[in-house]
């Protein structure tokens, strides 16, 4: 007898059969739904089976747990995630077998290939690049994020979920074609430029942890009268 699968393997499971049907990405109530359906003992709602406990599952692939701390699933956009390759690799591992590596449906929107050139070009991941790191201060962060020491919360919170959004699209596109051409021209991206790219993020991330703090706590007033 195998051994017993973890909720967050029950998930990945789950995330990859939607994705073999075509559901890429996909949202988080689509993997509810799937998660429920396939292992109803795991993640029905306790003295109701024939619910799913989506709270349960959200934070599963919302929160700090396995199924993202390992990487397995990316956010792509507001509730919506894709497998990762170290998460196909694992399903596979598991007894999975797909095909979904073909035909990828990712895609770049107009608006994601602008900001991913612009992430590209900007000053701070040439420091980067260069090992130029004890330069970088906050400001080439805000560029880099499209904020500015100012910004409310909620501008905050939707330009690093942008930024990793597009990281995590373009990073399958070029898992599938090897590189990322666009269409007026310039030199393909590849896996370093988006390794680069999703290492300056984090590493700003870190650095000015406490800054990012500041705003994070900054609300509209607005709002709150």
């Amino acid at each position: 007898m195998g051994k017993s699968l973890t909720k967050a393997e029950k998930l990945l499971l789950a995330a990859a059969d939607l994705e073999q049907r075509g559901v890429r990405p996909f949202s988080a109530e689509d993997l509810v739904i799937a998660a429920w359906r396939k292992y109803p003992d795991a993640f029905a709602l306790e003295g109701y089976p024939q619910h799913p406990d989506s709270n349960r599952i959200y934070a599963e692939i919302m929160g700090s747990k396995p199924l993202r701390r390992r990487g397995w699933i990316v956010k792509t956009g507001q509730k919506r995630y894709q497998l990762s390759n170290a998460g196909r690799l694992q399903a596979e591992s598991l007894g999975w077998i797909g095909d979904s590596r073909k035909g990828s449906r990712a895609d770049l929107s107009r608006e994601q290939k602008f900001l991913l050139r612009r992430l590209l070009s900007s000053r701070i991941v040439e420091k980067a690049r260069t090992d130029n790191i004890e330069s970088i201060i906050f400001p080439d962060a805000c560029a880099f994020w499209d904020i500015s020491p100012r910004s409310l919360a909620k501008r905050l919170q939707a330009r690093l979920e942008s930024v990793e959004a597009v990281l995590a699209v373009a990073e399958e596109i070029i898992w599938d074609k090897g590189a990322l051409a666009f269409t007026h021209g310039g030199a393909p991206i590849g896996a370093d430029d988006i390794q680069l790219m999703k290492d300056t993020h984090n590493l700003l991330l870190e650095k000015f942890a406490e800054e990012l703090e500041v705003i994070r706590a900054r609300k509209d007033e607005r709002l709150t009268r």
